[in-house]
């Protein structure tokens, strides 16, 4: 049986090629989608946090312990720390990806989570999983619920834990089937580019089997605007941060009410009128 594959492409590629992609595997490789200057100017800004933030996982869980990797530095709220992750975010393929899959099940979406994933030397292969996992109260396959990347900030490669996915694992009619070792491949790509994939395909952080070399990773994912995003923003953001920050962006954060464009009723009010109307960001 032959080995599976993600399909690579440009960043200069068209949007309909990238989109055929995942319809087709549930992921897609876009290459070198960071300009040099604004991969340098991320990492720079994100290095001081890196460089104080302990790997492994606070929580008491034993699950989480190790779902989170004992060797694998992870921190979110990089909306508060980094200017570059904001270009990041607003990222016109990232914008194009999370609108095609979101906006026609709900009008508007959060952004569920931004975090770092700096996987050290010796870390094992992180348990394969979906990333809808988050909200199991639906029927499988059903709409989209969540969209996710991750960005190489240094090159991926197969010995430092470049991810692991199970192309088209996002359709196969049973949701419990497993994948087997030759349905799974790697996420190898240079530093820039960015794996996108929804949240049904089976994925997970790959083994870093090299002695003292960090993989750095960073996730950012959407999630639908009616459901909870797995961070809490507005205690990672603080509120005088969030006034600096674009609209577009108080919008992914929760910073602005939810109002479904032909769906109905709105959320995140407060006295029943936006949040933007208050003492929120302007």
């Amino acid at each position: 049986m032959s080995k599976a594959t993600l399909t690579s492409l440009e960043a200069d590629a068209d949007r309909e090629a990238y989109l055929s992609a995942i319809e087709r595997d549930g992921g897609v490789i876009v290459k070198h989608l960071l300009e040099p200057d604004l991969l340098g100017r991320l990492n720079a800004e994100l290095d001081g946090d890196i460089a104080t933030h302990p790997p492994g996982s606070r929580s008491d869980s034993e699950l989480w312990q190790v779902f989170h990797g004992q060797k694998t530095i992870r921190f979110c709220g990089l909306a508060a720390k980094s200017d570059a992750f904001i270009e990041v975010l607003l990222h016109p393929v990232l914008k194009a990806f999370a609108d095609h899959y979101l906006l026609a099940n709900c009008g508007s979406y959060w952004l569920n989570t931004s975090q770092t994933m700096i996987i050290g030397g010796g870390e094992p292969a992180q348990m394969l999983h979906r990333d809808e996992g988050n909200w199991p109260h639906f029927p499988w396959p059903g709409p989209e619920l969540t969209v996710s990347s991750i960005f190489a900030l240094n090159d991926f490669t197969e010995e430092n834990g470049a991810t692991l996915v199970a192309p088209g694992s996002h359709r196969w009619p049973d949701p419990q089937r497993e994948a087997q070792p030759e349905e799974v491949t790697q996420a190898v790509m240079p530093a820039g580019s960015v794996l996108l994939y929804t949240g049904k395909v089976i994925h997970a952080a790959g083994a870093n089997r090299t002695p003292d070399t960090w993989r750095r990773g960073m996730h950012i994912s959407f999630v639908l605007g009616w459901l909870r995003p797995e961070e809490h923003h507005a205690l990672a953001v603080p509120l005088e941060v969030a006034r600096q920050l674009p609209e577009q962006v108080q919008h992914l954060l929760g910073y602005r009410s939810y109002h479904p464009s032909g769906y109905g009723g709105r959320l995140g009010l407060v006295d029943f009128e936006d949040a933007a109307l208050v003492d929120t960001p302007s």
